[in-house]
């Protein structure tokens, strides 16, 4: 409280009362409700109490259930509210007698002398290689007070989750100009603030029902890429309605498997030829995860260490490397037994650089996988899926690894869930559902899957295939599979036993599935 002596405390209303009258904070009532909150409770020296439950069920409206171990939500919004400080310091602000600062790693302010601002170091994300998503504040065409505040909710939630997401950089707050714009020209505002997509949307009351509808647009064409109609029979549960809305559209824009990157390499091949390697690499990845070829998967791991020699400090590249370089096993590529130790030193360096890497904690649940270490396995999931729960992509690869790892039913509804919300996923996500209804003894539903894949070059397709209609007992088919497989890689018994028993951990399928071939006509290496 030593700030508190040396500044007193109308002195520190007045500032903060100063702080919120900046137009940003002005169009963010979560944010002005989360500072005048910590603010307060300092002032009155019950900063002991400024936890993130606290905040989530004082300042941010949350329900008394709220669990800060489940819902990363106060972090994020204090970050938000670190950059919106930092903006207001760095402009109006800049010349007040006394700063509102908040450090990082916690949550209770401290309250500066303005002469002492040069020992603060605001972080600033200077990330070229992401693209810029700016949403603008949702509009109410109803003069009504409930709507106008549930937009405004609503359009700072979605800023919020789409921020989980690494790839993207999120701009949800705007200078008085920016505003002016934006009621003139979203394009020209978009440019002003040098964005990519715009997200976009209002509510409106027509014939007694409620419609919200949610924009995405490119901002170089004027293009719609997206739009979804939202049409709640009402507001008076407006958290779950606002919650429901949110993982609807973050979940199918955001992340690699999201519309927004889709779009992106589809119109803006620039942004990836003339970036420093880092976009090349992770756009090289993302084609090798939504359709395998021997070339996309080379390609993929050629541009991924290109890119780690050239920014040694991206920790996205590092986790997709080591992920890569595992993938050479199940592939039926590598059996180097240091591959795994290669893949784990990546991983590792992943973790060292930034360890909220969502990605480097999707790769340790598969380095796990390969390890046969069935709890880190479990621990690094959960983790993984704690930092961003709406990043669909990554979550039904999760879901999967825990189908291999022998959580059957966890695994599964994770894979159902994700896939349920945005139909996008890795190709090898087929494996996991096969594996699953071999293990079910759901061999109908096993061959679906398998006939999903459709992808020839990998051993995978031809493999799945075979066992599945060898488990049917329809031999005269899974022979012809067999040959296609043996055609493209000869393999053994104990070669495709190796393969599976490389991340399946149950001994009973993986016997099963080698016998069903062994049955068809798969012979032993003499």
């Amino acid at each position: 409280m030593e700030s508190i002596k040396k500044i007193s405390p109308d002195t520190i209303y007045n500032e903060l009362e100063n702080v919120l009258k900046f137009n940003s904070f002005k169009n963010s009532m979560l944010l002005s409700n989360f500072l005048r909150y910590i603010v307060t409770e300092t002032i009155d020296q019950r900063q002991q109490f400024i936890k993130e439950y606290s905040i989530a069920v004082n300042a941010l409206s949350r329900p008394s259930h709220f669990n800060p171990h489940d819902d990363a939500m106060v972090r994020i919004h204090a970050g938000r509210l670190r950059k919106l400080l930092n903006e207001y310091y760095s402009s109006d602000g800049k010349d007040n007698s006394v700063i509102i600062h908040v450090p990082k790693g916690g949550y209770v302010p401290e309250f500066i002398h303005n002469n002492k601002m040069r020992h603060i170091d605001f972080p600033i994300n200077t990330s070229k290689s992401n693209l810029v998503i700016t949403v603008f504040p949702f509009k109410s065409t109803s003069q009504r007070p409930d709507l106008e505040a549930f937009s405004q909710i609503l359009s700072e939630e979605v800023s919020a989750e789409l921020s989980r997401f690494q790839d993207i950089s999120v701009i949800g707050h705007f200078a008085s100009s920016v505003i002016s714009k934006i009621n003139e020209n979203i394009l020209e505002a978009a440019s002003l603030v040098g964005a990519d997509f715009i997200i976009t949307g209002h509510i409106q009351i027509i014939d007694n029902k409620m419609q919200i509808r949610v924009n995405l647009v490119n901002s170089s064409s004027g293009k719609f890429i997206l739009t979804k109609l939202f049409t709640p029979a009402t507001i008076d549960d407006g958290i779950r309605i606002q919650n429901e809305i949110v993982k609807d559209i973050v979940s199918s824009m955001g992340g690699y498997y999201g519309i927004i990157f889709k779009e992106m390499v589809k119109t803006a091949p620039s942004k990836i030829s003339n970036n420093s390697g880092i976009l090349k690499a992770i756009c090289s990845y993302h084609e090798y995860q939504c359709s395998y070829s021997i070339e996309n998967y080379a390609n993929a791991l050629s541009n991924l260490n290109d890119a780690v020699e050239l920014d040694p400090n991206h920790a996205i590249a590092w986790a997709m490397l080591g992920e890569m370089q595992l993938a050479a096993i199940a592939l039926g590529i590598d059996n180097c037994k240091k591959t795994i130790e290669k893949s784990s030193h990546c991983i590792t360096k992943a973790l060292k650089i930034d360890p909220n890497c969502q990605q480097a904690w999707y790769s340790l649940a598969l380095l796990s996988c390969f390890k046969k270490d069935q709890d880190n396995c479990l621990s690094a999931a959960e983790q993984c899926i704690k930092i961003n729960p709406n990043s669909s992509g990554i979550i039904s690869g999760i879901g999967c690894m825990l189908i291999f790892a022998g959580y059957f039913e966890k695994g599964f509804n994770l894979v159902e869930n994700a896939i349920r919300i945005n139909t996008s996923h890795p190709w090898w996500i087929n494996i996991g559902y096969c594996y699953y209804y071999i293990h079910k003894k759901e061999y109908q539903k096993s061959l679906y899957w398998a006939d999903n894949m459709d992808f020839n070059e990998t051993i995978w397709d031809s493999l799945l295939k075979a066992v599945s209609l060898s488990l049917l007992n329809e031999d005269a088919k899974a022979k012809i599979q067999l040959n296609n497989l043996l055609k493209l890689q000869p393999q053994t018994p104990t070669e495709i036993k190796e393969i599976f028993c490389s991340f399946m951990f149950s001994d009973e399928v993986v016997f099963r599935m080698v016998n069903s071939l062994k049955r068809i006509g798969l012979k032993e290496d003499i």
